[in-house]
């Protein structure tokens, strides 16, 4: 029961006031000094005091009110629940010009968003709150804002810069005796002597914090384990096990969390010293999954840091590389979230450095690299597979006029996208900076037309003009590296299009030099869109960086693309720059050096293969073995467009490719990698070393998103002849079936075009030899609610076309998969057969996208990769569960609309 003085103030005063909103005023604050010691009765209070304001038409009391919900929201770790009613309190306090509490409802959202490691959204709210209490006067409140901000300090590992700011903030807390801002100051200047080593200064204000909170509140068991860690690294383990251990069974009595991850953490790292590696990760665990319930990013990257030194004791090296991968990968958002805003406007000089890595951590995480990297690969190319094959067969439908500008487009920026992504698959050119730029013919014109075609949706959409203008002193042909030209005036005309509601976007190319074949062209990006401002024109191309807060909450964007087409403008040898003026618009301007081609008319582009080549192609028969059924499609729609006569048969995985070479002869067979039962590298193995004469020496094609030079030189060695990188070009496809069918065959083998239907021979072929080839480059928890539609039939009708019959096509081949493959994950699950889980998931995950269901609302990818970490099991019911939840409702959306 809460007894103290000023509680009792409160409540006699209450029995004496009959007018309403006064006695609302101080049921606020009874509410206020409630919430220190019950947070649950301090919740149900707001909730009263807001229901009762409305009867009494209150803004101010439902303002105060939902400011107090929001507080009591963040301390139970209810975090959305808490941005919800603050920024309700915050439309209320703004329409009714209530500066108090307006400062009050951001100082709140600034919390969230700490808890949270949203640091560009803390720096934000608590930099509005701060200007506000400036504008009113408000000494104290000004501490209490800038005590969080030594408190952000102290996130960003910035002790001494939030040590001298909790020691400007503490004398005044002092004078005005208020027991709670006290009590918090203390906690942050424990917690900062403690990561300065200084221990027994920190020891000195966690024990204050105990003598002056009341037992069994937050206050006094987060100051017990402040208390237990000092003696931690004190290396009193007795003391530190007393104190860390009452502290959390009294915090789990509070649920509260913060205490209880403080506590497993520190109790963890202490088995571990100790040796007991079984009870330091259980520890460890448990920091971990509370941490990740409640979203608490920076205490999810120390646990991370502190299981990889663990694991990494205890010999489980993977298990090491992942959690320091995810440590590094966490602490790297957040530290560049923090370069968002670097507290500018607060004078603050705190400037974030990512250390330098180690070359012992180099080492360590040299494996997992590479992994994350081959999976990027598939991730990404398997998509786009689809998205080259289908467009590329639309083209050749005869579209409409305006539908094949679309298709041009679609096709242009699928193109460069994938140049980009194997620069970025690249990892040691990446890495060592060597990006090669290239030296080769083009058309100028046709490089700005596609800029300007890229864009057009765009443009038409936000009615404004988007103007190309030619020097035509330049010539039309010249010699450069136009993907990458392309690459920068995609970024600079994209921003100034996505900037510009009103007027036009020029595109403006000018001779400013030019000797013998060399010439210097100035490509101006002219816009009269919002223009930036002066204070932020230095610092644009920075990497993450935009014009403000505001304009990254508006419009959005990673801020990468400014810095991109600053480091490939000067890979080219040229400079780029800006002027703008505030609300008139911006002009960025790169001066290139270029050629000009020695041939200005462009050569008609023939056939890579001639009439001989093609002939034999169109006899050939072929096994497709693919398990994503889209992805067969498209092959097979494309080979039988370019060669009609084609035979092709389809296996769904390796096993299956087995069984029909045993029975049946083929000419080629085209492999996917990926696939459940049987993969194509084990496939291609049990062909070669298995199978009988003459079907051992199958020529055998990869069609892989796994192009790291790994990868390749693994599918040479194991006896693939040749390999083609999903998403395939047409061309690329038919000419590696055409170089792998000279492989010499002995005398007398009748190849399959040749011999009669239903023949079992084959060709006898000697050890596979390799095409020359040039080798390319080198725990959340569950959503509990699901959206009102978790389908999106608008992406299945643009990506159809609008074709119905293909639309209800599609629909049917995933009412038809969908459940067979739950089915399968179901089963797999009873068994714990954790690979058919991560197989089925696979498979499942592009079906999903294809009916516009959402990854973060099905976690299929988040699945896929949990089934084949063991650290990460214990997640999958709870993923698996909303996923069955998602897809029942997605078949009834679906059966209902088709």
């Amino acid at each position: 029961m809460i007894d103290t003085p000023r509680y009792k103030e409160l409540q006699a005063l209450l029995a004496t006031q009959t007018d309403e909103k006064s006695r609302v005023d101080t049921q606020l604050n009874i509410a206020e000094e409630v919430k220190n010691f019950e947070v649950d009765d301090a919740a149900q209070m707001a909730n009263d005091i807001i229901k009762h304001s409305r009867t009494i038409a209150y803004p101010s009391g439902i303002g105060r009110g939902l400011c107090l919900k929001g507080f009591c929201n963040r301390l139970k770790g209810e975090y959305e629940a808490g941005i919800e009613v603050l920024n309700e309190a915050l439309s209320i306090a703004k329409k009714t010009h209530d500066k108090n509490m307006e400062a009050t409802a951001l100082y709140y959202l600034g919390n969230i968003y700490r808890d949270l490691g949203d640091l560009a959204n803390v720096f934000t709210h608590y930099e509005k709150a701060l200007a506000i209490n400036e504008e009113l006067g408000e000494e104290y409140y000004q501490s209490v804002i800038l005590s969080s901000i030594s408190n952000l300090l102290y996130d960003l590992n910035d002790y001494d810069s939030a040590l001298e700011y909790a020691l400007k903030c503490l004398p005044i807390f002092e004078r005005v005796h208020n027991v709670n801002s006290l009590l918090n100051i203390y906690n942050t200047l424990g917690n900062i002597y403690f990561k300065k080593e200084s221990l027994g200064e920190a020891l000195h204000y966690f024990e204050e914090n105990l003598n002056r909170s009341e037992p069994e509140t937050a206050a006094f068991v987060l100051a017990e384990s402040g208390v237990g860690k000092v003696y931690y690294k004190m290396q009193d383990f007795a003391q530190a096990n007393k104190f860390l251990a009452h502290a959390l069974q009294e915090a789990e009595k509070l649920g509260n969390a913060e205490v209880q991850i403080i506590c497993h953490f520190y109790l963890g790292r202490m088995s571990m010293d100790n040796e007991n590696y079984r009870g330091a990760v259980k520890s460890l665990d448990a920091a971990y999954h509370l941490a990740g319930e409640y979203t608490r990013r920076h205490d999810m990257m120390s646990v991370h840091e502190m299981l990889s030194v663990l694991y990494d004791k205890m010999g489980d090296i993977p298990k090491a590389f992942h959690h320091l991968k995810s440590f590094e990968k966490l602490k790297e958002d957040i530290f560049k979230q923090a370069t968002l805003n670097k507290l500018k406007n607060l004078q603050v000089r705190q400037e974030t450095e990512l250390a330098q890595k180690e070359k012992e951590v180099a080492e360590r995480t040299a494996f997992l690299k590479h992994q994350f990297m081959a999976n990027m690969s598939h991730e990404i190319r398997t998509p786009m597979n689809a998205i080259v094959g289908l467009t590329r067969l639309l083209l050749a439908k005869e579209p409409k006029p305006d539908q094949l500008r679309y298709l041009n487009a679609i096709q242009l920026s699928s193109n460069n996208l994938l140049v980009i992504i194997n620069d970025i698959l690249d990892l040691s050119k990446i890495e060592a900076g060597k990006i090669i730029i290239e030296h080769i013919d083009f058309s100028i014109h046709e490089v700005v037309q596609s800029v300007k075609d890229m864009l057009m949706v765009k443009v038409e959409e936000k009615k404004i003009e988007l103007l190309l203008t030619v020097d035509p002193a330049i010539p039309k042909r010249l010699v450069g590296d136009p993907t990458r030209l392309n690459q920068v005036l995609i970024n600079l005309a994209g921003n100034a299009v996505k900037f510009t509601d009103k007027g036009h976007v020029e595109i403006r190319l000018t001779l400013k030099k030019k000797e013998e074949s060399k010439l210097w062209v100035d490509f101006d990006v002219i816009d009269t869109g919002i223009g930036i401002g002066a204070e932020y024109i230095d610092t644009i191309f920075d990497s993450f960086t935009q014009a403000g807060a505001d304009t990254t909450r508006k419009f959005g964007g990673t801020g990468l693309g400014l810095t991109i087409s600053k480091q490939l403008t000067g890979l080219l040898g040229g400079d780029i720059t800006v002027t703008s003026i505030l609300g008139t618009g911006t002009t960025f301007t790169c001066a290139i050096p270029l050629e000009e081609a020695d041939v200005q008319e462009e050569a008609k582009k023939g056939s890579l293969l001639d009439t001989r080549s093609m002939e034999r192609l169109n006899t050939l028969k072929i096994l497709l073995v693919e398990d994503n059924e889209f992805n067969r499609m498209v092959a097979e729609d494309t080979l039988k467009e370019f060669i009609p006569g084609i035979r092709i048969q389809m296996a769904v995985n390796g096993q299956e490719a087995v069984d029909r070479l045993k029975k049946e002869m083929f000419d080629i067979v085209l492999m996917d990698i990926q696939m459940p039962v049987m993969d194509g590298v084990t496939a291609t193995k049990a062909i070669r070393n298995t199978l009988p004469e003459p079907a051992r020496s199958v020529r055998i094609i990869a069609m892989t998103a796994n192009v790291l030079q790994e990868d390749v030189q693994e599918y040479f060695s194991i006896g693939m002849n040749a390999y083609v990188s999903k998403p395939f070009q047409a061309d690329e496809l038919l000419l590696k079936m055409d170089t792998v069918m000279d492989i010499v065959v002995p005398e007398g083998t009748v190849m399959a075009s040749e011999a009669a239907p239903g023949a079992s021979t084959a060709p006898a072929l000697p050890p596979p030899v390799a095409v020359r080839e040039e080798p390319p480059a080198k725990k959340e928890r569950v959503m509990r609610q699901l959206p009102e539609h978790v389908t999106d039939m608008n992406f299945l009708k643009t990506f159809t076309s609008g074709n119905p019959e293909k639309q209800k096509k599609y629909v049917g081949m995933f009412l038809e998969n969908a459940p067979k493959l739950l089915d399968s994950i179901d089963k797999a699950m009873v068994v714990k057969d954790y690979p058919a889980i991560k197989i089925a998931a696979h498979s499942l995950k592009p079906q999903l996208s294809y009916m516009g269901i959402k990854e973060d609302v099905s976690k299929i990818f988040l699945i896929e990769q949990s089934a084949g970490e063991a650290a990460h099991f214990d997640t999958l019911p709870d993923l698996v569960a909303n996923l069955k939840h998602l897809c029942t409702k997605a078949f009834v959306e679906l059966k209902n609309n088709n």
